[in-house]
């Protein structure tokens, strides 16, 4: 059985630690990314979603040079998604047709389109990605960027000077 994701250190501190359980002090911090240019490694298609994607992440303080492959691998699967998507058009199922002896054609059955499992598939890898980098309403659920404090009065200070490390 695979439990609940380990959040992030950094959110740790922003939206406070009600579980009291130890934040690794040795955690990586990485460089944030400052240079959008995607890999090359990439398919034209694949640049064009890093070219749109990239520099909204870059914006909201998300990406680091460590996060690079993610991304990448998550610009392949939106731009494969996008084909599938204008393979299938409304076509969702294909008739399979073959020709008689007598040379005449006909029907015999239906099945999905085989893009439709294209677009099934990528769409999947493509959630799996992207709701890391809080690209999803409910993803966004789980980030605070601007702490308020607590009821009780306490100085938040404090919680933002260790914030500040992360953003």
């Amino acid at each position: 059985m695979v439990g609940r994701p380990p959040k992030p250190t950094a959110l740790k501190v922003i939206t406070g630690n009600p579980g009291k359980r130890a934040t690794n002090k040795q955690e990586p911090d990485p460089t944030y990314l400052d240079k959008l240019d995607p890999p090359d490694w990439l398919g034209e298609a694949a640049k064009d979603v890093w070219r749109e994607v990239a520099p909204k992440l870059v914006a909201a303080k998300l990406l680091t040079e460590v996060d690079v492959q993610l991304l990448a691998m998550g610009c392949v699967a939106i731009a494969q998604h996008r084909y599938a998507v204008s393979r299938t058009a409304d076509d969702l199922v294909k008739v399979r047709h073959e020709v008689d002896t007598g040379g005449t054609q006909f029907s015999v059955g239906e099945h999905i389109n085989p893009w439709m499992l294209v677009q099934s598939m990528t769409f999947k890898q493509a959630m799996a990605v992207f709701q890391q980098f809080g690209m999803s309403p409910a993803a966004r659920t789980r980030i605070a960027i601007n702490p308020q404090g607590d009821l009780f009065g306490h100085d938040a200070t404090e919680q933002e000077n260790k914030a500040a490390k992360y953003f």
